[in-house]
This record gives C-alpha cells, structure tokens and sequence, in this order.
C-alpha cells in the first residue's frame, strides 16, 4: 500500500513539473554586439596644399560648421578681396550714370534746335550715337559690379573647399598630420570625427526570435566586463536573413549624453523572454 502511494506522489510531481514547463518561461537570452559611435567620418582635404591652421586638439568636443583644418588660402584671400572692393565700389557706376545724363541733357537740346532747323544733322547723329555708347557703358558698369560679385563667391567656394569643417557635433577622434604638414588627396584622412552622444550596438540573432521583437522596442543592456547598464531602442530589424548562419541583423541606439558608455566595448543585450510553446497532446497525436 505504501510503495502504490508513494508511486501515486510521484506520477503528480512528473505531471506538475511537465504542466510548468508548457506555460514557464525559459531563461533570458542574450547576445553580444560591440557599441560604435552612432556617426563618424574621415575629413580629408580635395586638393593638395599646406596644413595653415589646425585649431582643434584628439579629444576636442566640437560644434556643427566648425573650422577644424584649412590649408594656406593667403592668395585666395587676396583675390577674394580685390573682388569684393570692386563689387562693392559704386565709381564705375556713378561715373558711368553722370556721363549718360550730360549725353541725354546734350541730345535733348540738339533735338529742340533741330526743331527750329537750327541744328547741324551730322551734329546730331553724334549726338545720338554718343548717347546709346552712354547708355552701354552704364549697362556695362553694372555687369562688372555682376561679374566681381560672382568673382568674389567663386573665390570664397575656393577657400571653403580647403577648409575642413565639422558635418555634426561630435569629438575629435583622431587628427593624422600636424600644422605647416603638406598634405594631398592621396595621403587619406587628416581628421576623424565621431558623434558619442548616442552610440549603436550591432548584433546578430537567431532569426526565430524575431517574432518577439519590433523596431522601437527598448532591450536592456550591459557591459560585459563594466558594471555599467543602460537601456537601449531597436532602430532597424534586418529583413534579410543570413541563410549561412540564420541569423538577421539589429541596429540598436543606446544614449550616451552622460558619456558613461564607451565605443568599441562589448555588451550583453538581453532580449525579451520567449515563452515555449505547448508539445502537442497524445491524443491529437492519435488523430
């Protein structure tokens, strides 16, 4: 009697742990991505010259549009300021305008003496003839105010080619040359910007849990050799599965206003606990 009941208990333990483990959740998941700056790019300058100024230090945070690197413009500056006085000075114009009304004021009073018949007609024909060259010349003068202004912006995109700027806010990662280097296309970046305000961490997962994830989902995160945890969003969701490994990609953005976050470390990302689905019974097995 005592071996059937202790039997009996043992078949509803079986059965109970069996029953919690259709409905139980298993163990979190986790995988291991590398964080990286969110933005970052190579400057290098599309013309050779020589390094003149390079206002910025390795580890400089900057702003959006800062000088960071210009090469020696010093003839450009010269040229762009030749232009801008000669687009700016009113002489040509003003002497052109004041001939033009003497030539007018000059035909006009040809014309009423002509009306008379008290004037000469060659006199007059000059008359005319220098008040149409009158009026081209003035047309001329503002031309050249035209074409000294265009001079003036074709040598101010000269001097902005050869001055890096930064595209974003971001820091100075690395800077490969120094100030009076010559540098040219060829010789690759002079400056490497990187944008650590918010970082990306990139992982690959088995394509069978994408079901539990979606773009815009927050997955908690940790350093794997720092005690450092943060909270991080799924930006992008691969729809291309890799068929060798199985496995799809997911970009997620982590903030990093306070700089606890570091680039280039490995972190755990713990995705969302899966609950297993319930084996089919016997008796649809039967059917």
């Amino acid at each position: 009697m005592k071996t059937f009941f202790a039997l009996l208990f043992s078949a509803a333990a079986v059965l109970i742990t069996a029953s919690s483990a259709i409905t139980a959740p298993v163990d979190t998941d986790a995988v291991i991505g590398v964080t990286e700056p969110q933005e970052q790019i190579d400057l290098s300058f599309p013309e050779s010259g020589v390094i003149r100024s390079l206002p910025v230090e390795e580890g400089d945070p900057v702003s959006k549009g800062q000088v960071l690197a210009q090469l020696d413009c010093r003839v450009l500056e010269s040229q762009l300021a030749i232009a801008q006085m000669r687009a700016e000075s009113p002489a040509a114009i003003q002497s052109a305008t004041a001939t033009l009304d003497m030539r007018r004021q000059r035909l006009s009073e040809l014309e009423k003496l002509a009306a008379s018949q008290n004037a000469n007609a060659d006199e007059l024909s000059r008359a005319k003839a220098d008040h149409e060259i009158a009026q081209a010349d003035l047309q001329l003068a503002h031309e050249s105010v035209t074409e000294h202004k265009l001079e003036a912006q074709q040598f101010e995109a000269q001097i902005e080619q050869r001055t890096l700027r930064a595209p974003f806010d971001g820091v100075v990662a690395t800077i490969t040359r120094d100030e009076a280097a010559s540098v040219s296309p060829s010789d690759g970046p002079i400056i490497r910007l990187v944008k650590l305000d918010t970082l990306e961490l990139v992982v690959h997962i088995d394509h069978r849990r994408l079901d539990d994830l979606k773009t815009g989902q927050t997955l908690s995160v940790e350093a794997v050799d720092r005690p450092i945890v943060g909270t991080g969003t799924i930006a992008f969701i691969s729809p291309v599965i890799d068929p060798s490994s199985g496995t799809a990609r997911l970009r997620i953005t982590l903030p990093n206003e306070d700089g606890r976050h570091r680039s280039g470390v490995k972190y755990r990302v713990n995705l969302p606990v899966p609950t297993v689905a319930s084996a089919p019974s016997p008796d649809a097995e039967i059917r």
